[in-house]
C-alpha cells in the first residue's frame, strides 16, 4: 500500500486535534471540532479550509489558448487577464477526465487547477494530448499550497491582513499579486460553499504563517473535508468521482452550460453533440428523503419494480434540517416532484425529487458595497439609526436582539437570510417573466382536466369590466357611506348566488370552496351544539383534507362514508349506519368529486331523520340541468365559484359561495351586504351583518374568516348576469353532452372501461391498462391537458383517470383524445 501524502499543514492539523482520513491519496483533516459546528461555521461567519492537496498545472506558450480550447469542453477565447473560468476536460467518448479551474493569469500563461485525485491521470493526459501544440506544460502541484477562506466574514477578515483592496477582486476573478500577511500570494474569488470566500495560492513555506494569522480571529474556525462536502452537496455543485466521472458526462451532471458545442474543435465534442441533439437520456436530480434513512452513493433509485439510476451522493443537509440527495435518473423520471424509491439494505425507502440547488449560492457579484449603517441597510424604512437607538432607551433595552431574548437560541436562525442582492425594476420584471415562461401556457393546450378546477369559456366582457378602476381591489370597504359600488357588487352576488342554489339567503363570499365547506360544517356545529361530522369519500380529497386540518383541534369526530363500487356515489346503507342522533351534519358533493350525480333524495331523507344539518357542496354550472340544493331539501351549500367567469389561474385565488336557510342566518360567517334606504328615501346598501371577532366580542364569532374575495366574487356576478339562466342552462347542457359523447366513444374503443355505472354530468372515470402518469404523458405530447390520476387518493382505483369535458371542447377535440388514448 503506497503511503498517503500530506500537505505542508499536516503538523498544524495534529496540533488542532483534527480527525484525519485517506483522501485520494492524501491524509487529509476530515473534521476538527465536528463537521456540523464547521459546516454552521461557513454559513454563518467564516471557516478556513486546507486544500493544499490540489493540483496546479501551468500552460504557457504562443498556442497555450489553442491548445486549451481544443482541451476542455467550455470557451476561453473571451477571457481577460485575470478572469476565471470553470470547465469539464472530457475524454472522446465524453466521459469526464476531471473538472477544473482555468486562471487566465498572461495573455499567452494559464493556470489549470486540477482535483487531488486526479493529478497524475490528468497531467498525463494534458501532456499527451499537447503534441503539435507550441505550448509548455509545468506541473507545479508539488510546489504551491492553497487555503480557501469562505463564508459571509471571508472578506472582513482577510481584508485586515492585506493592504490590497479585496472589493476589488470580483466573483471569479484573480490577483496573483496580493501580499498577505507580507507575502506574496495569488488571490482568487471563486468558491464551492454557496458563500462568498477566497482561495489563497502561496509557496508552501508561506503557508502555515498564513493559516496561523487567519485562526486568531475568532471568526474563522478551521474546517475539514467534511464540511467541504456538505457545503459544495447543498450548493448542488459536482464532485468528481460522483455526479461526474469517467463514465458520466457533463451533460448528464447538468453542465450542459459549460459545454459550448458551438466551438470548433474539442476532445468529446462529436459524441457531445450527438447527445445533445438526440435529447439527454440521464439527468442530474435533487431529491429529498420521504422516508427514514440516508441514501448513500452507489445505491438504486426505482420507480415501481423499474431501476431508473444511481445515487451520486446522499447527506443529511446541516443547514435545512433534511436528508438529501443527488442522483443520475433517466430522463423520463427526472421531473419535480416525482416520487421515487431508494433502495436501502434491501429495503424501498420514498423520496422526491426536488429543485437544485438545494442552498442559493451566495458568492459575491459585482454590485455595489451595501453600507452596514442602519440608515442604509433598508433604505426604505424611515427611521434612522438616532430614530432607534431613542426608542430602544425609551422601552429599556440595548439592541433591538435583546427584544427577541426570550427566544430561545437553538431556535434562531443565527445568520443571515439566504437572499440574493438587489435588483432593478429591469432585472426583477426578467426574472419574473422568465419564471412565468416556465408555466404551461393552457391556451396552447386542450384541456381535459378537471377535478375541481374548470375551463370554462369566459365572456370577454368580464374582463372589461372588471380591469375597470373603481372595482379593481380584491377587499370590501368597510365605510358604507363611500363603498356604495362594492357592496351593491357584493349584494347582486348575494341575490344571484341564492336563486342559483335555491336558498333563502348568501354570504357576501368565501375564500374557497373547500373552506367554504369547512365553515359549513362549523356552522351546523354551532347550530346543532353537536360535534360530529360526516363526510362521504366522494367529496373532494382536498376538501376532506382541509377539514380535518380544521377540526384538528375543534375536538370533532369526522367519519367517512365509503362509496358504492358500482355506481361511484355515497354508499347509503353505510351512511345510515353512520348518521346518528349526535352527528351535527352531513357533508355531500353533488355531483360528486367523480363526476356522478348523488341520489340525494334518499340521503336527505337519512339526515333530517337524525335531526342533523345536510350540506351540500355543488359545482354552480351543474344547476342549470339538476334540481337545486334548495328543492332537495339542504340546509346549507358551499361551492367553488372558480366555473362562474373566473379564469383557471394556475390554481387560484378563487371564490367560495355560501348560502342557507335564513333561519341560520346569524350563523353564518364572514360578511352579508344588506338593502336599506338612506335619510332621502333611497336605495342603499350596507354591511348588515359581520359576526367576526373584529366586531363583535371573541367568543360570539362565528368564524376565523376575516375577508371575502370581492373581486372574483365580482367576476362571477358578471359572469351570472351576462350568462342569464338561458345561458348557464346552455352551458350546462353542452358540458354534459360532450361529455357522456367522450365517455361512449371511449369505452366504443374497447380499451377503456367505465369505472362506475352512475349517470354523471361533465366528469366521469374510464380504466385501461396503462398508468395514468404514462397515458397524460403521451397526451401532453399532443398538446392535451389528460385526466386526474385517481390512484392518487384512492388506491382501488388504480389506472382509473377522471375526464372532464366542458362546452369549450370541440368535437375534433374529443376524437383527437379517443383517438391518441385508443392508439397507446
Amino acid at each position: 500500500m503506497n503511503e498517503l501524502k500530506r500537505t505542508t499543514l499536516y503538523d498544524a492539523h495534529k496540533k488542532l486535534n483534527a480527525k484525519f482520513c485517506g483522501f485520494a491519496g492524501w491524509d487529509m483533516p476530515l473534521e476538527y471540532e465536528g463537521m456540523n459546528k464547521e459546516h454552521e461555521a461557513v454559513r454563518s461567519s467564516a471557516g478556513l479550509f486546507d486544500v493544499s492537496h490540489m493540483g496546479e498545472v501551468e500552460i504557457r506558450g504562443a498556442e497555450a489558448e489553442k491548445f486549451i480550447q481544443y482541451l476542455i469542453t467550455n470557451d476561453i477565447s473571451a477571457l481577460n487577464i485575470n478572469d476565471i473560468i470553470y470547465t469539464p476536460m472530457c475524454y472522446e467518448n465524453g466521459g469526464v477526465v476531471d473538472d477544473l479551474l482555468i486562471y487566465k493569469l498572461g495573455k499567452d500563461y494559464f493556470l489549470l487547477v486540477i482535483n487531488a485525485g486526479n493529478i497524475d491521470k490528468d497531467v498525463e493526459w494534458i501532456i499527451g494530448n499537447s503534441k503539435g501544440y507550441d505550448v509548455d506544460i509545468k506541473n507545479t502541484s508539488g510546489e504551491i499550497s492553497q487555503l480557501a477562506l469562505q463564508g459571509p466574514k471571508a472578506q472582513e477578515v482577510l481584508q485586515r491582513l492585506t493592504d490590497t483592496n479585496l472589493e476589488e477582486i470580483k466573483f471569479y476573478k484573480a490577483n496573483p499579486s496580493v501580499k498577505v500577511c507580507g507575502l506574496e500570494c495569488l488571490v482568487s474569488r471563486t468558491g464551492y460553499t454557496g458563500e462568498d470566500g477566497f482561495e489563497i495560492y502561496c509557496n508552501n513555506e508561506y503557508v502555515v504563517k498564513i493559516w496561523d494569522e487567519l485562526l486568531k480571529y475568532k471568526e474563522v474556525k478551521p474546517a475539514g473535508l467534511g464540511a467541504r462536502d456538505s457545503l459544495r452537496f447543498e450548493a448542488s455543485l459536482p464532485l468528481y468521482g460522483h455526479e461526474i466521472t469517467e463514465d458520466i458526462s457533463p451533460l448528464d451532471a447538468g453542465l450542459s452550460f459549460f459545454v459550448k458545442i458551438n466551438k470548433e474543435k474539442f476532445i468529446g465534442r462529436e459524441v457531445l453533440a450527438k447527445a445533445k441533439e438526440e435529447g439527454l437520456k440521464k439527468k442530474l436530480v435533487g431529491f429529498e428523503m420521504i422516508g427514514k434513512g440516508i441514501a448513500r452513493q452507489g445505491y438504486e433509485v426505482k420507480v415501481g419494480d423499474k431501476v431508473v439510476g444511481v445515487v451520486t451522493t446522499g447527506l443529511a443537509s446541516p443547514t435545512l434540517g433534511k436528508i438529501l440527495g443527488m442522483a443520475i435518473v433517466d430522463a423520463e423520471y427526472a421531473v419535480v416532484g416525482t416520487e421515487i424509491d431508494i433502495a436501502i439494505r434491501k429495503k424501498l425507502v420514498k423520496a422526491q425529487i426536488i429543485k437544485k440547488p438545494f442552498y442559493k449560492k451566495q458568492y459575491k457579484k459585482d454590485e455595489k458595497k451595501v453600507s452596514k449603517d442602519m440608515n442604509n441597510e433598508f433604505s426604505y424604512i424611515p427611521a434612522t439609526s438616532d430614530d432607534k437607538e431613542k426608542m430602544l432607551k425609551a422601552i429599556g433595552v440595548n439592541s433591538v436582539e435583546d427584544l427577541f431574548l426570550d427566544i430561545p437560541k437553538d431556535l434562531k436562525l443565527n445568520r443571515q437570510l439566504n437572499l440574493e442582492s438587489s435588483k432593478s425594476e429591469l432585472e426583477v420584471s426578467k426574472i419574473v417573466k422568465g419564471l412565468a415562461n416556465e408555466n404551461v401556457n393552457l391556451d396552447e393546450l386542450t384541456c381535459f382536466l378537471g377535478a375541481g378546477a374548470y375551463d370554462h369559456y369566459i365572456p370577454s366582457l368580464i374582463k372589461h369590466i372588471t380591469s375597470r378602476s373603481e372595482f379593481y381591489t380584491a377587499y370590501t370597504p368597510y365605510q358604507a357611506e363611500i363603498s356604495q359600488g362594492t357592496l351593491q357588487v357584493v349584494f347582486e352576488f348575494q341575490s344571484m348566488i341564492a336563486e342559483l342554489t335555491g336558498m333563502e339567503i348568501a354570504n357576501a363570499s368565501m375564500y374557497d370552496g373547500a373552506t367554504a365547506a369547512v365553515e359549513a360544517c362549523i356552522m351546523a356545529m354551532n347550530q346543532t351544539k353537536k360535534s360530529k361530522v360526516v363526510v362521504s369519500r366522494t367529496t373532494h380529497p382536498e376538501t376532506i383534507m382541509v377539514l380535518k386540518t380544521y377540526m384538528k383541534f375543534k375536538q370533532c369526530e369526522i367519519v367517512e362514508v365509503d362509496f358504492c363500487n358500482e355506481y361511484g356515489i355515497t354508499d347509503i346503507e353505510k351512511l345510515k349506519s353512520a348518521v346518528d342522533k349526535d352527528t351535527a351534519c352531513v357533508l355531500i358533493q353533488n355531483p360528486n368529486f367523480f363526476g356522478v350525480i348523488e341520489s340525494m333524495e334518499e340521503i336527505e331523507k337519512i339526515v333530517h331523520e337524525n335531526k342533523a344539518m345536510l350540506v351540500m357542496s355543488v359545482d354552480p354550472i351543474s344547476l342549470g340541468v339538476i334540481k337545486t340544493p334548495g328543492e332537495l331539501g339542504a340546509d346549507i351549500v358551499v361551492g367553488e365559484a372558480q366555473s362562474l367567469g373566473n379564469p383557471l389561474n394556475y390554481g387560484g385565488p378563487y371564490v367560495g359561495f355560501m348560502a342557507s336557510k335564513s333561519k341560520y342566518t346569524r350563523k353564518m360567517p364572514g360578511r352579508i351586504v344588506g338593502e336599506t334606504l338612506d335619510v332621502d328615501g333611497k336605495r342603499a346598501y350596507v354591511l348588515t351583518l359581520q359576526t367576526r371577532e373584529q366586531h363583535v366580542r371573541r367568543e360570539k364569532a362565528t368564524s376565523n374568516i376575516c375577508s371575502n374575495q370581492a373581486l372574483n366574487a365580482l367576476t362571477a356576478s358578471i359572469y351570472m348576469a351576462t350568462m342569464g339562466k338561458e345561458g348557464l342552462k346552455e352551458v350546462a347542457e353542452q358540458s354534459m353532452k360532450k361529455a357522456h359523447y367522450a365517455y361512449n366513444k371511449l369505452i366504443a374503443t374497447g380499451k377503456y372501461k367505465p369505472v362506475f355505472k352512475g349517470k354523471f354530468f361533465k366528469e366521469f372515470a374510464v380504466k385501461g391498462s396503462l398508468s395514468v402518469e404514462k397515458l397524460n404523458n403521451k397526451l401532453l405530447d399532443e398538446n392535451i391537458l389528460g385526466g386526474y390520476d385517481l390512484h392518487n387518493n384512492y388506491n382501488e382505483l388504480e389506472n382509473a383517470t377522471l375526464l372532464c369535458v366542458t362546452e369549450k371542447r370541440s368535437k375534433d377535440e374529443i376524437d383527437k383524445l379517443v383517438g391518441i388514448m385508443e392508439g397507446i
